[in-house]
């Protein structure tokens, strides 16, 4: 069985989820991923989101060894005090900073996130960025937001970015983009599981064995189970080889956040 990394987690301070009966405790997340043999886990906190704080967080990540740290960033601060704010986390010991546009209410072209990608990139930060836009029609974006997001790549070329879920139900174009610039990786987070038995499914398995250097797998927990991602992640990949097994369930994330893992492979 190979080792997994998580690479979206959302354990929260309060332990609960955003209007919902799910339990997004710490506690409940290292036992989920005991039971199905997951090594690391980017932990991940959402601005505003159950009393998340940087340093109460980042506390509580550090009473465990699998985690690494992600902070939740208002794009909406000032330059200045996003510039202050990004130092801070990175001097606290977070590894990366997450982006939410849609929890945040802006749209990809807002003003303060190419110096988000600056500010990242100075202080050796991932940036996590989410790419799922679909919400009610008041809110729908009425643009292709993904022309938006290569023009805000390009002001940082060179800044380490995740794309988070992976353009969803666009998947192919933004693994093309991924496909030509090595900062990039693609998450297919929340895409592997909520489009499951539809078309996108063959896309996913194109993708694990034609991208698999730069790819990685993640719950979006508490969303779904640790069990339920293993479970989808080797039904998808029945014809992968091992090499490329442990490219995407543990080592590009691994590689891409220059950490090391204990890892014990069983075959």
């Amino acid at each position: 069985m190979i080792p997994l990394f998580d690479s979206l987690a959302h354990p929260t301070l309060t332990g609960s989820w955003i209007n919902k009966n799910l339990n997004a405790s710490f506690s409940k997340l290292i036992t989920d991923m005991k039971k199905a043999n997951y090594v690391a886990a980017c932990a991940v906190g959402l601005s505003g989101i159950e009393g998340y704080d940087h340093k109460f967080f980042i506390e509580e990540c550090k009473k465990y060894d699998c985690f690494i740290p992600v902070a939740g960033i208002d794009p909406k601060k000032s330059i200045e005090d996003l510039e202050t704010e990004i130092s801070y986390v990175a001097k606290l010991g977070f590894k990366g900073v997450k982006i939410h546009p849609r929890n945040a209410g802006i749209k990809l072209d807002y003003k303060t996130l190419p110096d988000i990608l600056k500010f990242t990139k100075e202080n050796n930060l991932v940036t996590m960025l989410c790419t799922y836009s679909h919400s009610a029609l008041s809110l729908y974006p009425d643009f292709d937001p993904f022309y938006s997001l290569v023009k805000l790549l390009k002001t940082e070329s060179d800044a380490k970015v995740i794309l988070l879920h992976g353009g969803d139900v666009n998947l192919l174009k933004y693994a093309e983009l991924v496909r030509k610039n090595p900062n990039l990786i693609l998450d297919l987070s929340y895409t592997i599981m909520r489009y499951e038995n539809s078309s996108i499914d063959l896309d996913i398995k194109f993708l694990l064995s034609d991208l698999d250097r730069r790819v990685c797998i993640g719950t979006d927990y508490p969303e779904y189970s640790h069990e339920a991602l293993r479970r989808r992640f080797e039904k998808l990949s029945l014809e992968i080889s091992w090499e490329k097994l442990e490219n995407i369930g543990f080592k590009n994330l691994q590689s891409f956040f220059n950490c090391k893992l204990r890892v014990e492979v069983n075959g």
